[in-house]
């Protein structure tokens, strides 16, 4: 089963790979200018054809080992900063589940997490505040999000307007570390090896040799960089899977059903990677009825007249929930 993936109605849905580009671009430019300037402050090199290549290609390979740096540290940071709190913290709402799947994988490229999707319109249960209705759960932005509006997304299979929910799996978190750590200890590694191999190899001119060292351990950092974040980012995925087993994770994931209606209670935030509203992590689902059209639910919200009953702890007609 897959997981219920989301189409914005407006805004960025790819707020989260500008920020992870801009760390790879950022640091991988860095790294090539630091490189650079430290070749050009040596002893002056006789730029042979070879040998300005030999320069050429070490700058790259500086600037390839910094932007995978990049990559699994700016991942990371992202990870652990962007899902920032709504006032309150804690809502439930009522609606139509439009979908229902785990996003299986591994980090950087699946979280693995349950996610769903409440059909709109959707019942806001609790809490009553005044002010604190339907539109502003769905698009209110949170404090240190950025955005003073977030903005609202749809369900591609359905093309109903939606309210996205997830729980969240171990993989995520132990992914994003795992990963940053494994670059680092890639690129200590990779550079390490580098070194060696340049000692270990005769050269015949100081010029060639400076240049093919130079050239061997930015592509070794490079290299260890991207092995390391990959296999890291592995490892600690499979930590993660491992949590997960340990847990009633896959169990409470289950308990959300597509086509029910049901009351789903969480954690509000503004999720400013995709720049939408949304419950993470569900921390309680209650089912009221099943069986149902989502878009008929949506058109005539006769289940969500269900749902209020519910709330108020009023038998609904129709179907036991």
């Amino acid at each position: 089963m897959g997981g219920c993936s989301t189409e914005t109605v407006s805004g960025d849905y790819y707020a989260a790979h500008k920020k992870v580009t801009g760390w790879a671009v950022g640091l991988g430019t860095a790294a090539a200018i630091l490189t650079y300037m430290e070749l050009a402050s040596m002893a002056p090199i006789a730029l042979s054809g070879g040998v300005a290549t030999l320069l050429v290609l070490a700058v790259i390979g500086a600037f390839v080992a910094g932007a995978a740096l990049g990559f699994f540290i700016g991942f990371a940071a992202n990870w652990f900063d962007r899902l920032h709190e709504q006032n309150p913290k804690t809502i439930t709402v009522a609606g139509c589940i439009v979908c229902a799947g785990k996003n299986r994988g591994i980090q950087p490229f699946n979280d693995n997490d349950w996610t769903f999707h409440v059909a709109d319109p959707l019942r806001l249960v609790s809490p009553s505040i005044a002010g604190l209705d339907e539109n502003e759960i769905l698009t209110r932005g949170a404090p240190g999000s950025g955005m003073e509006r977030a903005f609202r997304i749809k369900d591609p299979g359905t093309g109903l307007l939606a309210f996205h929910c997830e729980i969240s799996s171990h993989v995520g978190n132990w992914g994003a570390v795992g990963g940053a750590v494994g670059a680092v200890l890639g690129a200590i590694a990779g550079g390490i090896l580098g070194a060696m191999a340049c000692a270990a190899i005769s050269v015949a001119t100081l010029g060639l040799g400076l240049a093919l060292c130079a050239l061997l351990i930015a592509w070794g950092i490079a290299l260890g960089a991207i092995i390391g974040g990959f296999a890291g980012a592995a490892i600690g995925s499979a930590i993660g899977h491992g949590l997960d087993a340990m847990s009633d994770f896959d169990e409470r994931g289950e308990a959300v059903t597509e086509g029910c209606q049901m009351f789903l209670t969480g954690r509000w935030v503004t999720d400013s990677s995709h720049q939408h509203n949304e419950i993470h992590d569900v921390t309680s689902a209650t089912i009221i009825e099943c069986g149902l059209n989502c878009g008929d639910v949506g058109s005539n919200s006769q289940g969500l007249k269900y749902a209020a009953a519910v709330g108020v702890a009023r038998h609904p007609a129709g179907v036991d929930p």
